[in-house]
């Protein structure tokens, strides 16, 4: 018996607690959790989607028969249309941008070149190549999953203070 009286008094107490902690305005440096959530799915899509995966779905081989730089008026930055002929006669287009999730804008004719899907590094004229910067992706998509996880604490918590 004198156990309830326990645990009813706490939830009395909790109760009162919830109550009077809604009635104080929230002060000016409280966080924003949904701008915070927008931020940290914006990085996992930019850094993880729109790079990391891109460069891991890339499929090229064969030697590079043409290169042509793509100017855009409103971009300063170029890409470059690079046609690879595969080892089994057929033509390929390949468009490296300006990104890490491409291969390189300055490959000459007569290089070859073998990117395997699912691979980072590539072989270019039989020297492997891994420049892809995977620590520092590594590191970014870390931040950027901690931040959705405390963004989204952040709203459970403004959810269970707003009752």
């Amino acid at each position: 018996m004198a156990v309830a009286g326990v645990f009813g008094w706490l939830d009395m107490v909790s109760d009162e607690m919830n109550r009077q902690a809604s009635d104080f305005v929230k002060p000016r440096g409280v966080r924003n959790p949904f701008a915070l959530l927008g931020f940290f799915l914006f990085m996992l899509y930019a850094f993880g989607y729109e790079t990391l995966y891109q460069r891991l779905i890339t499929q090229v081989e064969g030697v590079v028969q043409s290169s042509r730089d793509l100017h855009s008026p409103s971009n300063p930055r170029y890409a470059t249309e690079y046609i690879v002929r595969a080892p089994n006669g057929r033509e390929v287009k390949y468009v490296a941008g300006a990104s890490d999730a491409s291969l390189p804008r300055s490959m000459p004719v007569g290089t070859t070149i073998t990117k395997r899907r699912w691979h980072l590094d590539y072989d270019r004229d039989g020297e492997h190549v891994s420049g892809f910067p995977t620590a520092a992706y590594a590191l970014t998509l870390c931040a950027a999953l901690a931040g959705l996880v405390w963004s989204i604490r952040l709203w459970r918590q403004e959810r269970v203070v707003d009752r």
